[in-house]
Parts: structure tokens; C-alpha cells; sequence
């Protein structure tokens, strides 16, 4: 059976998703309060209504901020599991790929690819701009790069399963489209986003940067037969966000080894993500594990 057919399984009335995504939501914010409790206790004398993201970062720290900021995603990752074996009754592996195995080696080659890539680019965007600036400080730094590594693949696991796998299965049994369940699960994915600081200082066109980001990994979790190349792309891109190049505006704010003082926007780079480095990742993929049929799986 194919990964994106796996909702076919289990028990998928409406119910049962309504159950989840309510389950979903509350622990979402449930994870949130740790924050809220953190800063109640440890600040009492600060009124919490008037706390932006910067004055909380500057009263906690930036990698303690980047913990708590992770923490619901755990927690959710956790839910989905429980609520996908004991609610829809399929198998937890069903969640992750549709081999008869989890390909661990897909995601540590998928990691190291977009990881060089993004590399590669900051080498190439230090040689033309003065914007970026070395700050290693091996203080902050270590704290930082030891959260980044235990709690950020859980935080993007927990967004490829539920976009890429719960979600996207679960409208592929409904709507009984490939196509539909990865564009609207793509769209979906680019809507969470519209909350993060970026959109204030950017615009909110910067979320069609997410969306396409979106189907691309869903059209990558759907050729590939399972989550594995998608999972490790997501951590690459943000774990390298978190430890190696940040700035004063994004949602991750942090001690990394570079800070970027350009000025924000839908800027070259990102066209070039979308125009470039996509379908070369794309081409990379589809030559290294033989994908086929992509036009067929495409509209089914």
C-alpha cells in the first residue's frame, strides 16, 4: 500500500479526526503554559499581558526561550502517536512511511544535503554582503547547540506527521485525490505559519514561500513512499536556522554562530530556494532512489 493510502487502515469516521485535531489544539496550548508558568514564577512583578517576544527572550534567554518554545510540538508528536494506534487503530508505523521499514539513512542523506546546501549558500552570501556577523560564544553557544539537536527534530517530526501523514492521509481517504490531499495539506501547512514574527515585518506573501515549501514536501513524502526525506529536510532547515545564521526578526531568535543584519524581505534567496534549490533537491531525490510513475501518482 502506498504511504499517502495508509488513513485506509484504521477506523477514519469524522469523529475520530475531530477528536484529534481538538486533541491536537488543546495540547498545543497546554505546552504553551509552561512559558506563561516560567515567566509567572520567575518574574512575578511582570505584568505577562503587556510581554513581547523580544522582552521575554531578553528576561529568559534565548535558548531557554527556544526549549519552551518546542515543547508543544513534543507533546503534540506524542498525541498523534497515541491517537492514531488507540483511536484509529492502524499501525504507528503507518504514520512514518509506508516501507516495511523506517529508512533511517534517508533522513541523515536528506539532512546533510539541504545542511551542505545551506552552507554553501552562506559561504557564498559572506563573500557579497557585509550584513553578516560572527558571534560565536562558546557559553551560550553549547547550551544552544545541545536544544537544538535534542528538541528541533522532534518539533519539525511533529510537523511532518501531521501535515505529511495524518493530515495529507487522512484527506487522500476523503477526497480521494493525490493531487488535492498534497495541495491542500501544502496550503494548510503555509496557514500555520501566519503567527510568526516574520509575517509582521515581511508581509503575509512570504506565506507562499511556505506553501510551496509545503507541497514540496508533501510531493516528496508521496513519491518516496514515507515521511523519511522530509523529515530530514525539515531539521536541516531548522537547525540550521537555530545554530549557524539568525537575525532580530524571524521566530527563531537565537545564539547562533552568525547573525544576518540585512534587511528583511522576500529577497533573493528565497527565490532561489523556490526557483533553484527545490527541484534541484527534487531532481536529487528522484535520481538517487529511482522514483517512477510520478505523473500517474501525481493524479491518482
Amino acid at each position: 500500500m502506498e504511504f499517502i493510502d495508509s488513513a485506509s487502515l484504521g477506523k477514519n469516521n469524522f469523529l475520530s479526526y475531530l477528536l484529534g485535531i481538538v486533541v491536537i489544539i488543546a495540547l498545543f496550548y497546554l505546552g504553551n503554559m509552561f512559558l506563561l508558568f516560567d515567566l509567572k514564577f520567575s518574574f512575578p512583578n511582570e505584568s505577562l499581558e503587556n510581554l513581547t517576544q523580544s522582552k521575554i527572550v531578553d528576561l529568559i534567554g534565548q535558548t531557554k526561550f527556544l526549549f519552551w518554545l518546542t515543547v508543544p510540538f513534543a507533546l503534540v508528536l506524542v498525541s498523534i502517536i497515541l491517537h492514531v494506534r488507540k483511536v484509529h487503530q492502524r499501525p504507528i508505523l503507518s504514520l512514518f512511511t509506508g516501507k516495511q521499514n523506517f529508512d533511517c539513512k534517508r533522513v541523515f542523506f536528506s539532512f546533510f544535503l539541504l545542511f551542505g546546501i545551506l552552507l554553501l549558500s552562506l559561504l557564498v552570501q559572506s563573500w557579497f554582503t557585509l550584513d553578516l556577523h560572527f558571534q560565536f560564544d562558546i557559553k551560550k553557544f553549547i547550551p544552544l547547540l545541545i536544544i537544538s539537536l535534542l528538541m528541533l527534530p522532534l518539533q519539525t517530526t511533529c510537523e511532518e506527521i501531521l501535515f505529511r501523514s495524518y493530515l495529507m492521509q487522512g484527506l487522500k481517504n476523503r477526497l480521494k485525490s493525490n493531487k488535492a490531499s498534497v495541495i491542500i495539506s501544502g496550503i494548510m501547512f503555509g496557514a500555520i505559519h501566519i503567527g510568526n514574527p516574520e509575517i509582521q515585518v515581511i508581509g503575509y506573501h512570504i506565506l507562499i514561500y511556505y506553501i510551496v515549501v509545503g507541497i514540496f514536501l508533501g510531493l516528496v513524502a508521496m513519491y518516496d513512499n514515507g515521511l523519511e526525506l522530509s523529515i530530514g529536510y525539515h531539521a536541516a532547515n531548522n537547525i540550521f536556522g537555530a545554530i549557524i545564521v539568525t537575525n532580530n526578526w524571524q521566530a527563531f531568535q537565537t545564539d547562533a554562530l552568525f547573525i544576518d543584519n540585512s534587511q528583511p524581505g522576500m529577497a533573493l534567496d528565497i527565490l532561489i530556494c523556490i526557483l533553484l534549490v527545490l527541484p534541484l533537491i527534487f531532481f536529487i531525490f528522484y535520481k538517487k532512489y529511482k522514483w517512477h510513475s510520478l505523473k500517474e501518482k501525481w493524479n491518482a
